[in-house]
């Protein structure tokens, strides 16, 4: 073969239209900005999958204008091939003269001084058109990046060139930005839509739209085109959403073949690795990885067009794999090399310990199955996650522990019994204790309770199934294992027997362990607002009605902000609010606080007779302010019924005996607004001043302080306060 006979070969596989199967899912909002008047030149940059051609082959659809379809790979490095490529699509969709092809295709001619401006004459010749670039990224060599981008500055007016990618090659277009002159398309205006994303499938599967398994793989796939197309195929050949991304199926071809086959074997160790973490920052990788380049790999891997790399925040610090590449990256890992998936695994768990990330370090400790550390995690925040609000959260984590952890580490066994206090489950409270004392190695917990002891003492306390004195005794054992310093339970041990002993009588003793515990229980919001809630009915027993108020106000503020509703041991807080809400004429309020403490009175059963009786026996002084006989006559049978199995707390049935008085015989209980006034015949304000202080007129105070004379049966304000205090109306 001699020189003039040199031939470049420019394989017809890789110009024209590409086939696309079956229909195109519409694509509006591209479509609408691919069309847009004036702009010469369209970028799209995605990873693989993300429907990228198929876009504009909408868009070919649509336009008027033949479109000329040039597919680069590797041989279009060169930018005499690259022209030529070009140039040969350029023919096979307009009218363009053979010679020029044929001097495009001869040797020895520079690309910039020769090659460009025959092929820019043929776009002028050949009138409107578009020139598509698929596979973009494989053009990376610096002259023929220079060459493409000669090629969009000399192009005619008329002619729009559309570069598609996994990445920008490195064409330059912040002038054109200035100008309007480009339209830049990437994944996230390339990812399905809700509405897209059902299409699809429904197309493609055959499924109704309501069906389960749709609205689960479009959430599955993220809005990812390829995967979705992928998945819904499987799905019309009967595959189970779970199926999609296990170890074999379609979707996990896909990702191996265009993505994991083509990358150098440094950048797959990278990519494996790291997908052992969820999100993560190079920092954090650096650590785990035991490396020190992962801002690098990271910054390449963006760069590069990364299929699936997504960027978490403005600042470029957190990332994260696209869901189902990941789930492709950590089972290839974990099947190929389980000892190093473990390793990462266990210095993520300790690393996301450390940083305070106790839900991410607990998901990687039961994937490494480090069951000690695993359990640990869970017990760490168990009674303190069980009492601000976030029993849930405590639930959620001891489902991710195997059955055995609980018999074989006692903080799993005790976090499964502060779960079992929250909601009062008295079978799984008793069974965990079991289990925790069974497992116990005479070693202090993971929440920094000194031993199982006290941990199951305080948790005893609360429970009270022994009576109140085995509270008093279950407290007592806590608080001897050191003060609030070296203690984390002091606080809540010291509420606990300051509540039994107000339900025992001893006021002024309970009054000293409730005050002196509330300021080290600041972190503990709800045995604080059980504590503010008993020392609101001290200060009604003491005749201070203000300060009743402003502390059940508060103790109400605190379980409302942390959303204690279902914790059952709030049943004091509730019913505290409820006598509270009656006594100043707020029937509203305090029916809803009767609706709450019922509700937790039901979950609690037979849990503990004294809280029972609390609840109960409160809510039947509710309903006796309220005027409320149903009411009334059902919380005082069940308050009847809790202190036969609860006499120690004998203030509380001193408490049903004065409801029971106060009612007895009184076919005429006091209204709202009586209830309203009753207080201030207590004082030494004249009637005109309680007029005043009430905003109503005289005549309507004077009516109202006769009738309660006539329903207390008697006729002076003095004999009315000492008959409204016997039966129990007014305190003190």
């Amino acid at each position: 073969m001699v020189a003039g006979d040199w031939r470049a070969d420019v394989p017809a596989a890789t110009i024209g239209r590409p086939r696309t199967r079956g229909s195109l899912v519409p694509r509006a909002d591209v479509l609408r900005r691919l069309s847009a008047d004036g702009a010469q030149l369209a970028i799209l940059t995605a990873p693989a999958g993300y429907g990228k051609t198929s876009a504009v082959a909408l868009w070919d659809d649509a336009d008027s204008r033949p479109f000329a379809w040039a597919r680069m790979d590797h041989l279009d490095d060169d930018p005499a091939h690259l022209l030529l490529h070009i140039a040969t699509a350029v023919a096979t969709a307009a009218a363009v003269e053979g010679a020029v092809v044929s001097y495009l295709r001869g040797p020895g001619r520079d690309p910039l001084t020769h090659l460009l401006p025959a092929l820019t004459g043929a776009m002028e010749a050949a009138g409107p058109l578009v020139i598509v670039l698929d596979d973009a990224h494989h053009v990376t060599a610096p002259d023929s990046v220079e060459a493409l981008q000669a090629l969009i500055a000399a192009a005619p007016a008329h002619t729009t060139i559309a570069v598609l990618g996994r990445a920008n090659p490195g064409l330059e277009v912040a002038r054109r930005r200035l100008t309007d002159d480009v339209v830049e398309i990437d994944a996230s205006a390339l990812t399905f839509s809700d509405d897209e994303a059902t299409a699809a499938l429904v197309s493609v599967s055959g499924l109704d739209r309501s069906a389960d398994a749709i609205a689960a793989v479009a959430e599955l796939c993220e809005g990812w085109p390829a995967g979705i197309m992928l998945a819904a195929m499987a799905l019309r050949d009967g595959a189970p959403v779970d199926a999609l991304v296990g170890r074999r199926g379609p979707v996990v071809d896909y990702l191996v073949e265009e993505v994991l086959e083509r990358i150098d074997p440094p950048t797959v160790t990278f990519l494996l690795e790291s997908a052992v973490l969820e999100r993560f920052s190079a920092a954090q990788l650096d650590v785990i990885l035991d490396r020190d380049d992962s801002a690098e790999m990271l910054d390449r891997l963006a760069g590069g067009g990364n299929p699936f790399l997504v960027l978490l925040d403005q600042y470029g610090v957190w990332f994260r794999y696209h869901r189902l590449f990941a789930d492709v990256l950590r089972n290839r890992i974990q099947t190929r090399a389980p000892n190093r998936f473990r390793e990462l695994a266990i210095r993520a768990a300790e690393l996301l310990e450390r940083e305070g990330d106790i839900d991410g370090a607990l998901v990687h400790a039961v994937a490494a199955g480090d069951r000690p550390r695993a359990a640990a995690l869970v017990g760490r925040d168990a009674a303190r996650l069980g009492f601000d609000g976030r029993a849930g959260v405590l639930a959620r984590r001891l489902a991710m522990l195997e059955p055995r952890i609980f018999a074989e580490y006692p903080d799993a066994a005790l976090a499964r019994a502060w779960l079992g206090v929250t909601t009062g489950d008295a079978d799984t409270i008793h069974r965990s204790l079991m289990l925790a004392h069974q497992a116990d190695r005479g070693e202090p917990l993971a929440d920094g309770t000194p031993s199982v002891e006290v941990a199951a003492a305080l948790i005893g306390s609360l429970v009270g199934v022994g009576g109140i004195d085995e509270v008093v005794r279950h407290a007592d054992v806590v608080r001897a294992a050191g003060d609030s310093l070296v203690n984390p339970w002091w606080g809540a041990a010291t509420v606990m027997k300051g509540a039994a002993e107000s339900m025992r009588g001893r006021t002024q003793h309970a009054r000293v362990l409730l005050e002196s515990a509330l300021p080290v229980t600041e972190d503990l919001p709800g045995f604080q607002a059980a504590a503010l809630a008993h020392l609101a009915l001290l200060d009604l027993a003491a005749g201070d009605d203000p300060g009743a108020i402003e502390r059940s106000d508060a103790a109400r503020t605190l379980v409302d902000k942390y959303d204690l509703c279902d914790v059952v041991p709030m049943v004091v807080v509730y019913a505290v609010s409820a006598v509270m809400a009656a006594r100043i004429g707020d029937a509203s309020a305090a029916r809803e606080s009767v609706e709450l403490t019922e509700r937790l009175l039901e979950r609690l059963g037979r849990l503990a007779a004294r809280t029972s009786l609390l609840g109960h026996g409160l809510l039947s002084w509710t309903a006796a302010v309220l005027g409320d006989r149903e009411l009334l006559d059902t919380h005082l049978d069940a308050a009847e019924r809790a202190r036969r199995r609860e006499p120690g707390a004998t203030a509380l049935s001193a408490r049903v005996d004065r409801v029971r008085a106060m009612v007895a015989g009184s076919a005429h209980p006091l209204t709202a607004a009586e209830l309203r006034l009753l207080p201030l015949l207590a004082t030494h304000m004249s009637l005109q001043q309680i007029a005043d202080e009430l905003v109503i007129g005289r005549e309507t105070a004077k009516s109202q302080a006769t009738a309660i004379y006539r329903k207390l049966s008697v006729s002076t304000r003095g004999a009315a306060v000492a008959e409204a205090r016997r039966v129990g109306l007014l305190s003190g």
